[in-house]
């Protein structure tokens, strides 16, 4: 249900959902876990998932740990690196996309996701904003190859995100109305909102989010990468 709860959080789930279809396999690492919100996903593929995080959040943990040095993961020990809405928060983010890298084997792939419009959140640790050429300049400084940088959401995604925090923190609340209040949001705020952001959204300008898909080359001459 928390992926319905606005459209960003919708835009996001989905996006990051296909590509973790897609391009997931084997040992998976989710980086900045959280509440793991898409290990079931991970754990679809066929692969173990191990989660880290720098503290507790209630959520399934592995390893306690910062992910701009992570001593307690080996080198090339993971297939697939999931980090979602997490990058922002680091105060070196081109560490964290070192190891990222480092835990990597050769082939494996790095599936992360950051914000270009949002409001400060988790403050203080709230530190950065990234358009698509400098999350691509972050994953070819850490080795990883072909990125592809796709937007997630235009300028109403970002905006209806508000207006369903507010939505659903004052009308939610009250006796009886958790269910039709998430009904009307989802319906109007979410899905009619969602057709609006595709027509008039101007994405490509003014991206809610954006997923990265990079690639750690192979060892061996001439493969593919």
């Amino acid at each position: 249900m928390t992926h319905t709860l606005s459209l960003a959080r919708y835009r996001l789930h989905q996006r990051l959902q296909a590509a973790i279809d897609e391009y997931a396999t084997g040992r998976c690492l989710d980086a900045g876990s959280g509440r793991s919100p898409y290990r079931a996903l991970l754990a679809h593929r066929g692969g173990s998932v191990v989660s880290i995080d720098i503290e507790d959040r209630s959520g399934p943990l592995d390893i306690q740990g910062d992910i701009q040095c992570m001593p307690q993961v080996a080198s090339e020990s993971f297939d697939t690196v999931l980090c979602s809405q997490v990058l922002e928060h680091v105060p070196r983010p081109w560490d964290a996309m070192a190891e990222l890298a480092r835990v990597l084997r050769p082939g494996g792939r790095v599936l992360l996701t950051v914000p270009h419009l949002s409001v400060i959140h988790e403050a203080p640790h709230d530190y950065f904003r990234y358009t698509r050429y400098g999350l691509a300049a972050l994953a070819r400084g850490a080795g990883l190859s072909h990125p592809v940088v796709r937007p997630t959401g235009g300028l109403l995604c970002f905006l209806m995100h508000g207006v369903s925090a507010a939505w659903m923190s004052i009308v939610a609340c009250l006796p009886g109305m958790l269910w039709p209040a998430w009904a009307v949001n989802y319906l109007l705020l979410v899905r009619v909102a969602g057709v609006l952001d595709r027509m008039v959204g101007f994405r490509s300008i003014y991206p809610c989010d954006y997923l990265l898909v990079a690639r750690k080359p192979s060892r061996a001459k001439g493969a593919d990468p």
